[in-house]
């Protein structure tokens, strides 16, 4: 399955993101817990895949499980140097060559998409700004009802389908996720620069940085530390997943990449090796949530940039956080479990505190009926917190999230207990008081009070 269309539930990252506590670097990092809590995951059959946190640019932590592909007669460990599709992560690489076009004078943020491609709806209104930032108001592509990310696109055929749907609200409106904007701005790379994304990628960023295992990908080689992804079957066993056309995903999505290559570029950026301090400003500007190919969030005083992405059952995600210069990166290739509890333990390891291990122990969950779910639905808010919390039921299950954000199942694990596996997020429900706890791994419990 081509989890393409799964990279635009940025919202969930920044609110995981909101209940960080303020930062510190510990002199004596909880490194060996993370390995227990990695192996753990492992062993749970949860995941394989690798993950780095580099400081000031260089590895303090590495840590690779599971393998790069898995056949009859053969399996092949991951390590530091197997290589991954990274989905939208690609967004940041393709920003940052957009900019540097911007700083050698090639191109401008206020240049119209006409001045390239005409035949997209509203073209003579959406300056290259609206894409960077997703406030064109361009259908996304990948919610084409006829889009097959398995079989290969030409431009011109992929131009033809953007160019077939009505625009969703005029440029500068809003700000509204689409790879749309990304697929775009990696035709204007080719365009100006009169050669293929890949050259650029290489000339741009590869060889500036010295990247040994970032490139923009093709069918997967494995032969060249390539991996496979694949899924968890409720039996915990494996299956390999089809592979995605990267014709398809382009500047939004084709990157192959590991943690370490990804630190790399990450610590880059946010030290002006590769754009102008004029367009880095431009780029971290955040509104409505999001950047210029990234994305922010402030919690404690301090900056907290990210992104994530998702492309066959590849997982992908980085943290920055400037005031450490401390790079976060994970890169899976199979996984069972929440990339944010993932990164809400390595947070509290490089900080020296003791981790939030999961029970894989299992639970027997509550039977509930329709009229027991619906005590349960609302919307919930929070003094402490600038979001609210909506539950919905459609009579066989109960579905919750931050309001604006899709609903997401919730497990009833105990009485007037749920719990939220992809976030490790538990809430337990006191329906005499009309309130609710909340509470994230790692982090203190909130209130929130039921609305009306």
């Amino acid at each position: 399955m081509f989890n393409f269309k799964s990279i635009s539930k940025m919202k969930k990252l920044l609110v995981a993101l909101f209940f960080l506590s303020s930062w510190s670097y510990a002199q004596n990092p909880n490194f060996n817990q993370l390995d227990e809590f990695i192996d753990l995951l492992y062993k749970n059959d949860k995941i394989m895949g690798s993950l780095s946190v580099f400081k000031e640019g260089k590895p303090i932590y590495n840590k690779s499980v599971g393998y790069q592909y898995i056949n009859r007669n053969e399996k092949k460990d991951n390590t530091v140097n197997s290589k991954f599709r990274i989905g939208s992560i690609t967004k940041t690489f393709t920003a940052v060559m957009i900019f540097q076009l911007i700083d050698e004078g090639k191109i401008k943020l206020t240049d119209k998409l006409s001045g390239y491609f005409p035949e997209v709806p509203n073209a003579n209104k959406i300056a290259i700004a609206n894409l960077l930032n997703h406030s064109s108001g361009l259908f996304n592509i990948t919610q084409d009802e006829n889009f097959d990310e398995h079989l290969p696109i030409t431009r011109n055929k992929m131009l033809s389908t953007i160019s077939s749907h009505t625009v969703n609200f005029q440029p500068g409106i809003k700000n509204e996720y689409s790879n749309t904007n990304y697929i775009l701005l990696g035709y204007i790379l080719e365009e100006v620069e009169r050669v293929s994304y890949k050259t650029i990628l290489k000339k741009r960023i590869v060889d500036k940085l010295s990247l040994k295992n970032t490139y923009y990908g093709g069918v997967i080689n494995t032969a060249n530390n390539e991996c496979l992804s694949y899924y968890y079957e409720d039996d915990a066993s494996l299956h390999e997943t089809e592979q995605a056309h990267l014709s398809n995903p382009g500047g939004a999505g084709g990157i192959v990449s590991n943690p370490s290559d990804i630190s790399v570029f990450v610590h880059a950026l946010f030290n002006n090796e590769l754009i102008s301090k004029e367009s880095f400003k431009v780029m971290t500007t955040v509104k409505d949530e999001y950047g210029s190919g990234i994305v922010s969030a402030t919690k404690g005083g301090q900056i907290i940039f990210a992104h994530n992405g998702a492309i066959d059952s590849f997982k992908s995600m980085f943290i920055y956080i400037p005031e450490l210069k401390i790079v976060i990166a994970f890169n899976a290739n199979a996984l069972d479990y929440g990339m944010m509890p993932i990164m809400f333990n390595v947070m509290s390891a490089i900080q020296g505190q003791k981790l939030t291990m999961p029970s894989f122990e299992n639970i027997d969950l509550i039977a509930l009926t329709a009229v027991e779910l619906k005590q349960y639905i609302g919307v919930y808010e929070c003094k402490d917190l600038p979001f609210k919390l909506v539950f919905e039921t459609d009579g066989k299950v109960l579905k919750g999230a931050p309001q604006g954000s899709e609903p997401k199942v919730l497990k009833p694990t105990k009485t007037h207990e749920f719990v939220l596996e992809d976030l490790g997020v538990v809430i337990l429900f006191n329906l005499k008081e009309e309130t609710l706890m909340f509470q994230q791994p790692g982090e203190a419990l909130k209130k929130f009070t039921k609305k009306g």
